[in-house]
């Protein structure tokens, strides 16, 4: 019986400690931008908040070389006070060999009220579509 106490609370110390890191999470989402790939798939991954409007559209330089993927998922991390904000993995798909540019805009910036953001992912995809590199930077 003992044993199973002291099971119960490992458990809940780590679900606790796990919720204190979604809090420092949630104050870097603003600012989250990354770019991380495998095989023929590039994700980019962007702070998004729902409430504001702050959401990321996508243009592509050339489509023949990356396209859209399946994957496009928003991970909710905090829903208080009316407000849905996370992060969104936006995937994406080799085509052809080349190097081009995908940019990332939104329409105002974290708080809906001024300019929004631009994030521009500059990619290189080898002749069977996988990924060689990429690199994002805020302009």
């Amino acid at each position: 019986m003992k044993k199973l106490g002291i099971i119960v609370t490992i458990l809940l110390m780590s679900m606790i400690l796990l919720v204190g890191c979604g809090k420092s999470k949630a104050d870097e989402l603003s600012t989250m931008r990354e770019v991380s790939w495998e095989g023929t798939e590039l994700t980019v991954t962007v702070g998004t908040n729902q409430s504001s409007g702050c959401k990321w559209n996508v243009s592509f330089e050339d489509d023949s070389i990356i396209d859209y993927s399946v994957n496009r998922v928003f991970h909710l991390v905090v829903n208080k006070e009316g407000k849905s904000i996370g992060y969104s993995d936006i995937g994406f798909e080799g085509k052809k060999k080349g190097t081009t540019t995908i940019t990332l805009t939104t329409p105002c910036d974290w708080d809906g009220n001024g300019n929004g953001y631009k994030y521009v992912v500059t990619v290189t995809v080898n002749e069977d579509g996988t990924i060689q590199s990429a690199e994002g930077k805020d302009i």
